[in-house]
């Protein structure tokens, strides 16, 4: 039985997607993986296909959710890295959850259960709030990566982040466990990067990851040009990614 992972935090533009498709993509070499994108922009849609999210029209995460079958909505994009898609129709869910509101929150977590056995690891990419999809996708996790930004308005979202994390563990009698937070975008120019990474390192002592994701322009272009092992260049864009990988893998095993 392989493990689900959520990548998330509440706030916005802090490498969730990126980190989501990298990170599937790189244990893809080695692992069977499935990425669920669970956030209606579609972007680790785009990012992992490079095709139009329109594409996949009626053939996504929230149809698998309405059957709680996923299967005929699961995109092959190499032998060990799959992918079910979304579009902007997932902001429709909370209708579906309306529906039967006493399982409402457990709706992903039905659904990926047909094929949780069939993956090593399955990733969900989490939108930006704290609003129903974000809830599902804790609910269906047996690990969460808390993605931080090292900007003042990230760190500030963290501890509502987590004290969520610890809510929805609580409540629903999970098993869920906060697999680290993981610092992304670091511009080690800056004094407030290194600041802000001290202050948590204090104040979450062995949670957070010991991988730092440096800001590399390489990284954005991924999200255009797909991701490439052809030169130097991505080599060093996917080196600390291949670190936090490694480590990602010793936290969850052991």
């Amino acid at each position: 039985m392989g493990s689900i992972i959520s990548i998330g935090n509440q706030k916005g533009g802090v490498g969730k997607t990126t980190t989501t498709a990298i990170t599937g993509y790189l244990l893809s070499k080695k692992y069977k993986v499935l990425c669920v994108d669970f956030d209606s922009q579609g972007n680790l849609t785009q990012f992992l296909t490079q095709r139009d999210i329109h594409d996949y029209s009626k053939m996504t995460i929230l149809e698998a959710c309405k059957n709680r079958n996923p299967t005929p909505y699961i995109r092959k994009l190499t032998y060990n890295l799959h992918l079910i898609p979304a579009d902007e129709m997932l902001a429709t869910l909370p209708m579906l959850i309306h529906q039967n509101p006493s399982k409402g929150s457990t709706v992903l977590k039905d659904t990926l259960h047909k094929v949780k056995a069939r993956y090593d690891y399955i990733l969900i990419d989490l939108p930006p709030n704290l609003g129903e999809h974000t809830i599902n996708g804790l609910v269906a996790s047996d690990y969460a990566i808390v993605m931080l930004q090292c900007e003042p308005m990230c760190y500030d979202a963290l501890d509502k982040y987590i004290a969520t994390i610890f809510h929805i563990k609580e409540v629903k009698k999970l098993d869920l466990v906060i697999c680290g937070i993981l610092p992304t975008m670091i511009d080690s120019r800056t004094v407030i990067d290194k600041t802000i990474i001290d202050r948590v390192r204090r104040e979450y002592e062995g949670v957070v990851f010991r991988t730092e994701i440096k800001r590399r322009n390489r990284i954005k272009e991924f999200s255009i040009t797909g991701i490439q092992e052809y030169s130097n260049t991505d080599t060093a864009a996917l080196s600390n990614y291949r670190n936090f990988v490694e480590e990602l893998v010793q936290r969850v095993q052991a």
